[in-house]
């Protein structure tokens, strides 16, 4: 019964949810439609007007930074330092995350986007398609149980897309849930 209200406006209206290990979730609907406010409240950074978000079997209130390291998250915008070289940029978020040994992971997702000449090329320098990918790279990284991604495929052109689709798949084969936030019909489908 997850539930957002804005003043008088609904954005979101009792939902309700049971994402399960290995199966890949899509929340479609028009811009507008509340899939990014949901998002917002699952990740613990909106709060719900009403209803409860239970991951990993906890509360989103209750859910420390340990259980909040194992979802992985693409936005619809997403920031950058562009001052950073790709992989700096990475580096710095596989330090965060703690990730172990992270330079085969790093090289296996950067290859999988076609993004692994560009590691020394300034973020700054990227294009928009290359910052969607590098985001993706971004929320994967860690090999996170849970990937959540609003609109993953903004700005990609048709070989982008079928990079991230074929990623995503790949990580649906590993046992992760996925939950994808879209417009697109066809897309979601695929």
């Amino acid at each position: 019964n997850l539930t957002k209200k804005f003043g008088r406006f609904t954005a979101v209206n009792k939902i309700n949810l049971k994402l399960q290990p290995g199966e890949i979730y899509a929340l479609l609907g028009p811009n507008g439609a509340g899939k990014t406010t949901t998002i917002l409240m699952l990740l613990g950074i909106s709060r719900p007007t009403s209803g409860e978000i239970r991951i990993f079997g906890q509360s989103i209130g209750e859910l420390h930074f340990g259980g909040k390291q194992r979802i992985g998250v693409v936005a619809e915008r997403q920031s950058f330092y562009p001052e950073m070289t790709a992989l700096e940029y990475l580096l710095f978020f596989a330090d965060m995350y703690a990730v172990a040994s992270p330079d085969a992971r790093l090289q296996e997702l950067l290859e999988r986007v076609h993004l692994w000449e560009w590691r020394h090329s300034l973020v700054g320098d990227y294009s928009a398609g290359m910052l969607r990918k590098l985001g993706v790279v971004r929320g994967l990284l860690h090999s996170p149980e849970i990937i959540i991604l609003d609109e993953p495929v903004s700005n990609l052109d048709p070989y982008g897309i079928v990079e991230v689709r074929e990623i995503l798949l790949e990580e649906r084969r590993r046992g992760r849930t996925i939950l994808i936030s879209s417009h697109i019909l066809s897309e979601v489908e695929q």
